[in-house]
């Protein structure tokens, strides 16, 4: 499968969105492919943190773990998840914007495993569908963000 990637830009800054959106444990708050999202240890996002995610596909619920294998704050973060039919890196990069706001991009390279490998090419357009999602969710919440800091 290609990568997937977006980018969005928002008028939050880059400390405030790298720290929401480098807890995975908030993944459900703006991927609608994640049901829940549970760090094994509170002591927030880091290298090495792992997280216990449900993925929802069609009607299906699939467990996957995602261990944090790069962390730069306020620059990077990325995610490795493994479950019975999925590998994925997640990656997300974070840069400063001339205004004070943030550009994130979003990257997902998502494998299927065993004989859903074969399917991968049919599925192109599905990935993509999952990816739009994620983005409009980041989106959301990374406006709520910059509008809660005008607020303040």
């Amino acid at each position: 499968m290609p990568k997937l990637i977006r980018t969005i830009t928002t008028d939050a800054p880059i400390d405030e969105v790298f720290a929401y959106l480098a807890d995975f444990s908030n993944g459900p708050e703006w991927d609608p492919g994640q049901e829940s999202s549970v760090a094994r240890d509170d002591s927030g996002p880091h290298l090495g943190q792992v997280y216990d995610v449900m993925v929802l596909w069609g009607d299906r619920k699939l467990p996957m773990v995602y261990e944090v294998t790069a962390y730069k704050p306020n620059h990077m973060i990325t995610l490795v998840g493994d479950g019975s039919t999925t590998h994925a890196v997640d990656t997300l990069e974070f840069t400063e914007v001339s205004d004070g706001g943030t550009a994130v991009t979003y990257i997902a390279d998502i494998k299927l495993k065993g004989v859903l490998r074969v399917a991968e090419p049919f599925l192109g357009s599905k990935f993509q569908e999952l990816a739009d999602h994620a983005e409009a969710g980041i989106a959301a919440q990374l406006n709520r963000l910059a509008a809660a800091g005008e607020t303040s």
